[in-house]
């Protein structure tokens, strides 16, 4: 089993200045998770048990029986509060403390206080669960292990760090060496940043034109492990902006090209497919093994399912869309063409909040596949949206959109650009000109502007959603 922990930076970064203080003093908090459990990773076919950090309670050098450079111990009665939310809607309950002096591993001491707290964890709430301990050393390093109702540890091997920048501190070296294909970029990058691009998995909904360009260039940055969720095929009209599709492959599956395409470059990404919507209980599933999602598609139920997504898992998304306003006359001109590139990651406003889903479209959408009599009929008489003419559509455009999602996706792991991360960016390629507009959360909204989701983890129904 493969065992890995999600934070969000916005916490994390307050939770590491809580425990490393310039006392030189251990520290510690709890935590509380919700989890994503048993499913199975599509590349490697193990399962994996995800814990996303929900609460941090920090707690205070006044509840600390001792603390000391190398010591630390505390009054349970702390604990308790913690142990029964987790109880309420079987949450994970964690420990994390710091080693100030830099030692990385757990200590016999740790083994036998940390053994007691989860034995007081599993006698009060019962099993089957699991829980979690870490130890932080400086500057913010993190080693983990999650403890079942044996009382028994194992190491956790990925710790993901995620917001305005994406972390990953993977467990174990692999003894990695980069690829000659690779040689240009590792003098712009280093070795290391490859190795962690070659151990990511990272999710692309939709392969048309945008989805195309950005599975591409996410395959020639080395990134390891891709997963394509496509439910169409590809038609003669795609050709001008479908990136490795042939006219020969009109009428296969969009998956299938794109996965063949990237496969005949030679440079041994690992790729999964998902020939459905990404509803299906399969695409679902494979979506949990992600650590990163791109946004692809221009399917308004897709997109409020990954919207929801981000919340519920803590998985970044990485949205990207085209807008083409031409006028009616002939021959057309161009009246406005706007790219738009949007992270969605609890702390920032979601595309429901930006006005970029529409819940009729959705319906109509969701229906047309379940009941299509049912959505003919209540299309004549306008109780859903139908189709209308084609949306334009230039390869030029949509690859550039694409082009700005994956740097974005880059600078948030390797730190290029100066002027920091962006949450939502409008290309007005007619205009020459990049819009930031606001990403503060809608107070209003109950995905983004409150918290009741985040880190949520698995429920019943999914995302809870009807």
């Amino acid at each position: 089993m493969r065992r890995t922990v999600t934070f969000r930076k916005q916490e994390f970064d307050k939770l590491r200045d809580h425990l490393l203080r310039k006392d030189g003093k251990e520290h510690v908090a709890f935590l509380l998770f919700g989890k994503s459990a048993g499913e199975l990773d599509p590349w490697t076919k193990e399962q994996e048990l995800r814990l996303l950090c929900r609460e941090i309670d920090f707690v205070p050098d006044s509840d600390l029986i001792e603390s000391g450079g190398d010591t630390i111990t505390w009054d349970n009665n702390r604990f308790l509060p913690i142990l029964k939310k987790a109880e309420e809607k079987r949450f994970s309950v964690g420990v994390i403390h710091s080693h100030p002096g830099g030692y990385d591993s757990f200590s016999g001491i740790d083994d036998r206080n940390e053994k007691r707290l989860f034995e007081l964890t599993f006698n009060r709430n019962g099993t089957p669960n699991v829980h979690a301990s870490f130890i932080m050393t400086p500057p913010g390093n993190v080693k983990g292990r999650m403890w079942n109702e044996s009382f028994e540890s194992d190491s956790i091997e990925l710790i993901r760090i995620l917001g305005e920048r994406f972390e990953f501190q993977f467990g174990r070296s692999t003894g990695f060496q980069a690829p000659e294909f690779l040689d240009r970029q590792k003098l712009a990058f280093g070795e290391a940043l490859l190795e962690e691009f070659s151990k990511l998995r990272v999710g692309v909904v939709g392969c048309g034109a945008t989805g195309t360009a950005t599975a591409q260039l996410l395959a020639r940055l080395g990134v390891g492990h891709l997963l394509f969720i496509d439910k169409d095929t590809v038609e003669i009209t795609n050709l001008n902006r479908l990136h490795g599709a042939t006219k020969n492959d009109v009428g296969v599956a969009k998956v299938i090209v794109l996965k063949r395409s990237i496969e005949e470059i030679g440079i041994g990404t690992k790729i999964e497919v998902v020939n459905d919507w990404v509803s299906s209980e399969e695409a679902r599933s494979a979506l949990k093994a992600c650590d990163i999602v791109f946004g692809c598609s221009d399917d308004n139920s897709g997109r409020m399912l990954l919207n929801r997504f981000a919340y519920f898992y803590l998985t970044p998304l990485i949205d990207i869309g085209l807008t083409v306003h031409v006028s009616e006359e002939s021959p057309p001109t161009i009246r406005a063409l706007i790219g738009r590139v949007t992270v969605v990651f609890p702390g920032s406003r979601c595309l429901n909040s930006h006005g970029i889903t529409n819940s009729q479209f959705a319906y109509a959408e969701n229906l047309r596949r379940s009941t299509s009599d049912q959505y003919e009929q209540l299309k004549k008489e306008a109780y859903v949206i139908g189709e209308g003419n084609p949306n334009p559509a230039v390869g030029t455009f949509t690859t550039e959109t694409a082009a700005v999602a994956v740097n974005e996706f880059l600078h948030r792991i390797q730190g290029y650009r100066n002027s920091g991360s962006v949450d939502h960016r409008l290309r007005f390629f007619h205009l020459d000109e990049d819009l930031k507009p606001s990403t503060e959360p809608e107070k209003e909204c109950r995905i983004c502007g409150a918290t009741t989701y985040w880190a949520r983890g698995d429920m019943q129904p999914f995302l809870d959603m009807a």
